[in-house]
């Protein structure tokens, strides 16, 4: 079974850094995605967490308004509220996190993933001895399109960009 998320958005506010009981960092924040275009866009509202060095990264580099890459995956959960009602909530828990904003902006694309291979007990990744390739480096630009005449404006209009 796979329970996996991927959505690309911008925060709501600012991110929350806090620690738990634990001492374990934790970082929440919500994540606006839009579906639908024109008349028919419609905003969805996602929350977010991030958990240890990537919370504590989340908390230093992202902002309201910051554009972001989050897979993961959903969480449900069920309380009792202080009037006795049963609630349900929906979380994401992040797994990587992506910062996509420009260079001026936020991190200048670089990402910061969980990887169950690293024990920072150890010292870090395993008996390997290095972080994966992928660990820090700057996110991969999407391939070119192939050339054309260059008159995109029959088929893309900005108002079709959700963000």
């Amino acid at each position: 079974m796979v329970n996996k998320v991927i959505l690309i958005g911008r925060l709501g506010k600012d991110p929350e850094v806090r620690a738990s009981q634990a001492g374990k960092s934790f970082c929440s924040f919500t994540l606006a995605t839009d579906t639908g275009f024109g008349d028919n866009r419609k905003t969805d509202w996602h929350n977010i967490v991030a958990f240890d060095k990537q919370a504590e990264n989340c908390g230093r580099f992202l902002k309201k308004g910051s554009l972001v890459y989050i897979e993961g995956r959903i969480s449900y959960d069920k309380y009792t509220d202080k009037d006795g009602q049963q609630r349900t909530s929906t979380r994401i828990l992040a797994n990587t996190v992506q910062f996509l904003d420009s260079k001026t902006g936020s991190n200048g694309g670089y990402s910061q993933s969980y990887d169950p291979s690293f024990d920072q007990s150890r010292g870090g990744y395993g008996s390997y001895g290095s972080a994966p390739a992928s660990y820090g480096a700057p996110a991969q630009q999407p391939p070119t399109p192939p050339a054309s005449n260059g008159d995109f404006s029959a088929t893309f209009n900005d108002e079709d960009v959700p963000f």
